[in-house]
């Protein structure tokens, strides 16, 4: 599953991220993989959800791992931020959405990465750093995505 790739759930469509993690196990085994998120989702909801397995990828094969066996979860390095060069994706949005939408999602993107919000969940700095890059890009995506539109509008 790749980033912004499209899983169907009942009868609505839930786009997922791949997160690349490395995790933990308690009998002191590391796993390097990716983990699958909503696009406006937490690593923190994840595992702290109801479900007794977290799903994962490595190697393009995709495994279950329990969550009690999990030790640690460690992010990829602020020095090393997943870029996307697609605006709309940035946002979590098909190309041609509206105006609307993109505010939408952009308003909801804002509140749950925002970096004073990671600061103040206790964080640390590198996930401080992260959030702070993924703002930049986050309104960089809108301002790519709304500039035409508001200078047409004046």
């Amino acid at each position: 599953m790749r980033l912004g790739e499209h899983v169907h759930s009942g009868s609505r469509v839930v786009q997922r991220n791949a997160v690349t993690v490395e995790i933990m196990m308690t009998d002191g085994t590391a796993f390097r993989g990716k983990v699958f998120l909503p696009m406006q989702g937490r690593i923190s909801d994840l595992l702290n959800d109801d479900r007794a397995f977290l799903p994962a990828e490595r190697d393009g094969e995709h495994l279950a791992l329990a969550k009690a066996s999990i030790r640690q979860v460690r992010m990829p390095s602020a020095q090393t931020p997943v870029r996307s060069k697609c605006p709309y994706s940035v946002l979590g949005l098909h190309e041609g959405a509206s105006l609307e939408e993109i505010k939408r999602a952009y308003r909801e993107l804002c509140t749950a990465n925002h970096p004073d919000r990671v600061r103040g969940a206790g964080l640390s700095a590198e996930f401080v750093e992260l959030a702070t890059q993924k703002m930049t890009r986050i309104n960089t995506a809108y301002a790519e995505l709304t500039t035409g539109v508001t200078q047409q509008a004046a």
